[in-house]
């Protein structure tokens, strides 16, 4: 059975961590989970920020293609199962995550989500720079593989593994460290 991980948007609004995030799936690390509510906070914030909704809309609709099952329905009965100490604008993720069973959640927004509440749920609250270094830890090997076909698929600009490991300084600083201090294979 597949460790099964919620997104948060905030983690599916960066197109450098999303990439990242789901070329780790694609390679069967993890399963990803998301809701319709947070697909929607992400085209909402990627469309403020003046990208065209028609490229947010066809992102949104590659991910939901190429991750069928990553789609968790029906969370509003899940809400009243939501503790009180989550903040209000996400409790609709929690309800997700219980909805689908997740065994995490990955967010920047680590205090929102009251980890020591989720965590006697069974639910463990995990930054995104905390979960890609465990992804590291896991299978190096396939972490590597996805940052270098994110270099070769990366044409408009060109990108480096390092300038892909620079990009993700900000977001994973962590792993960003953990990966420049390995050898590569």
């Amino acid at each position: 059975m597949a460790y099964v991980a919620l997104l948060d948007a905030d983690v599916l609004h960066p197109y450098i961590s999303v990439d990242l995030l789901l070329r780790l799936a694609e390679r069967r690390m993890f399963q990803p989970a998301w809701s319709e509510e947070i697909l929607a906070e992400v085209r909402d914030s990627l469309v403020r920020r003046g990208i065209d909704p028609e490229k947010v809309d066809h992102r949104l609709d590659a991910m939901r293609e190429a991750f069928p099952d990553a789609m968790t329905p029906g969370i509003g009965r899940f809400l009243s199962a939501v503790p009180a100490s989550v903040d209000p604008g996400d409790r609709h993720v929690v309800a997700a995550a219980l909805a689908v069973r997740a065994e995490a959640i990955v967010t920047r927004n680590v205090s929102d989500f009251a980890p020591a509440d989720l965590f006697e749920l069974g639910i463990e609250v995990q930054s995104l720079d905390a979960f890609l270094v465990s992804q590291w830890t896991l299978d190096r090997a396939v972490v590597l593989d996805a940052l270098r076909e994110m270099e070769e698929d990366r044409t408009r600009p060109p990108r480096t593994e390092a300038e892909i490991l620079d990009a993700l300084a900000t977001l994973a600083p962590s792993f960003e460290d953990t990966a420049r201090a390995s050898p590569g294979d």
